[in-house]
């Protein structure tokens, strides 16, 4: 017997690399799904790239057979993929047409995803914190279990408060009001600038709890730290593991074998709480941190990935409900043939990696000052924008004040950044012309 095949769930990996059009906007600046969707299905029409350029999707070798038992497939879509469900169809009187899966979806079933990476240039595009303590992977999910709270559509924690303690990188984000997210950076004068963006939430520390269970612990280069205890706890506090280091000099990054035969290890068929673990580090100097971790159980798929999406069937939370309460699929075929309600869409946010834009005359001559000063300034002969601009896949203009558009070259994006007095630069070469003339 042919099976009929229906989408469970669709997941949208949106990336501002390939989400920003050419005056500058992006998908990020629309409120509502339908219209972020609309916005992906123009991209699609005009052939554009997206992050499946850059990521692949894949069941975990560990997860095939819970795949096939539940009669499940897994295939991409633009920007993202699809899992679909071998169902059976119901025609009701109403003309309607329900779909219940051929096996049933137990509440508690859990289906992973890896997001292996094709090439490096996820790394290259994405912003992300430079310094990292430990060798993490993002884990995204529509439950709040596995990893920080969240709100539908988004896979992705919140981004965390603003804390005034706390050191920021550029590009680094901080949720100052319910609605209101700011990225940070030094300004010229180097003194310390928030500006504001759109969008509801993006892929951030929080995100990044899952970890192989032979890791590395980095400690921050401004910490002379000698002493390092490590304790791995589980959800009712008790020692699971325990580290001790010791040095004479500064200890920079050590290593962390944990025992698989003490771990409770994902991906499992069902909901584990016994998965989620806390790691106490403390040291000399009054250092002290504490992270969630996650191990997951396939170490050589995990480092060639970005991280993972775990997808439970009832989630706990509102807004991310895959099957009704008779356990069909949400989506149905309405009397004209349309799927109405379509299947549940998540969507997982990406930041592009923003920078200060250097221009740089090709002869090492001094850029003339003043010119394009509403977005430049100058700085030792070359012209550096006044805030970081995000990295992008097409040329984007510059909007001036009276919202007409200016061209000036963008990074090529293939090249590295340049980390310079806690900034981040990308360099562009110009000849002299009449867009980029020298001093006399």
């Amino acid at each position: 017997m042919k099976l009929i095949y229906k989408t469970l769930f669709e997941v949208k990996i949106l990336h501002e690399f390939y989400q920003t059009e050419k005056a500058g906007n992006t998908i990020f600046d629309l409120d509502l799904q339908e219209n972020r969707m609309s916005f992906l299905k123009q991209r699609f029409y005009s052939m554009s790239k997206n992050i499946n350029s850059d990521l692949q999707f894949i069941v975990p070798e560990s997860a095939k057979s819970l795949f096939k038992d539940y009669l499940l497939k897994l295939i991409p879509a633009y920007s993202g993929f699809k899992v679909l469900c071998s169902v059976k169809a119901k025609l009701n009187p109403s003309g309607i047409t329900s779909y219940e899966p051929i096996q049933k979806l137990p509440d508690d079933l859990l289906l992973p995803v890896l997001l292996l990476k094709k090439n490096s240039n996820f790394n290259s595009i994405t912003s992300e914190k430079l310094e990292n303590s430990l060798d993490s992977y993002y884990l995204f999910s529509n439950d709040n279990l596995y990893a920080g709270d969240r709100t539908a559509p988004y896979l992705t924690s919140e981004i965390p408060n603003y804390i005034a303690s706390q050191t920021y990188e550029q590009g680094e984000l901080a949720r100052f009001a319910a609605n209101e997210l700011k990225y940070f950076y030094w300004d010229s004068s180097n003194t310390a600038q928030w500006k504001i963006i759109n969008g509801k939430t993006f892929a951030n520390p929080q995100d990044k709890v899952l970890i192989p269970l032979n890791t590395f612990y980095s400690f921050p280069k401004n910490k002379n730290i000698t002493k390092a205890d490590f304790l791995l706890k589980d959800t009712n506090g008790n020692i699971i593991q325990e580290f001790h280091f010791k040095k004479s000099n500064t200890l920079k990054k050590v290593h962390l074998a944990f025992d698989p035969n003490f771990i409770h290890t994902i991906p499992t068929r069902n909901v584990d709480n016994k998965a989620v673990y806390t790691l106490e580090v403390s040291g000399n100097a009054g250092f002290n941190r504490t992270h969630k971790v996650l191990f997951f159980d396939q170490q050589n798929e995990l480092r060639a990935s970005i991280g993972m999406v775990i997808i439970k069937m009832k989630s706990s939370l509102n807004g991310y409900k895959i099957l009704d309460a008779t356990g069909k699929l949400i989506t149905k075929k309405n009397e004209n043939n349309i799927m109405d309600p379509p299947a549940p869409i998540f969507e997982i946010n990406f930041r592009s990696k923003a920078s200060f834009w250097r221009y740089i005359n090709s002869k090492n001559n001094a850029l003339k000052n003043g010119i394009h000063a509403e977005f430049l300034i100058s700085n030792e002969g070359a012209l550096i924008t006044k805030i970081p601009k995000s990295l992008t896949s097409n040329t984007i203009l510059f909007k001036k004040a009276d919202d007409t558009l200016l061209y000036l070259p963008n990074p090529n994006s293939s090249e590295a950044p340049i980390y310079q007095n806690n900034k981040i630069y990308n360099d562009i070469r110009v000849q002299e012309s009449s867009l980029f003339p020298i001093e006399p």
